[in-house]
């Protein structure tokens, strides 16, 4: 017996260990939380970010949540472009801008009571050479939520900076 119950705790620990993949969408951000945004020409966002291997984006007691930097930076640029649409007043001028977009980390951490904090880091880089390096918070109820809506916030505090408004205002 004692046998058994040895097989059964070292079953149970070991599917607590490894590491999930996770594949992260875009959290859709509601009306009024990004103002109009004045935009001189065209935008052009890209994905600037050369990695693909995994990066550990969630762990707790042995469970891992890994992501692709390239794949969750793609999740942004995809975003940034629905907002800019959603929320840019072409101001008929001419001209491309760029914004190249580049997610170094992401890592959500289970705090207490089914409750999740994230923090994303990434850099911007305008087409005029500023490069804007931006550490964004995040909560929620669901560890999903909480990785997806991490990304969404930051594109909103994105297209709220003064540099960056800036630029594309001009």
């Amino acid at each position: 017996m004692p046998k058994l119950f040895a097989l059964i705790v070292a079953a149970m620990l070991l599917t607590g260990c490894g590491s999930l993949p996770f594949t992260p969408t875009e959290y859709p951000l509601r009306a009024g939380l990004i103002p109009e945004l004045p935009i001189a020409g065209t935008v052009a966002v890209s994905n600037a970010q050369p990695a693909v291997e995994p990066m550990v984006i969630y762990r707790y007691m042995g469970q891992r949540i890994e992501a692709s930097p390239k794949a969750l930076t793609e999740v942004m640029v995809q975003q940034t472009q629905t907002e800019l649409k959603k929320n840019g007043k072409p101001t008929g001028a001419s001209g491309e801008k760029t914004l190249q977009l580049r997610i170094d980390s992401l890592l959500s951490e289970y705090t207490y009571a089914f409750f999740w904090r994230s923090k994303v880091h990434f850099q911007a880089t305008l087409g005029d050479g500023q490069v804007i390096d931006l550490t964004v918070p995040h909560a929620s109820g669901s560890v999903q939520q909480d990785l997806n809506g991490c990304i969404a916030e930051g594109v909103m505090v994105l297209l709220k900076d003064p540099r960056v408004r800036d630029y594309l205002s001009k």
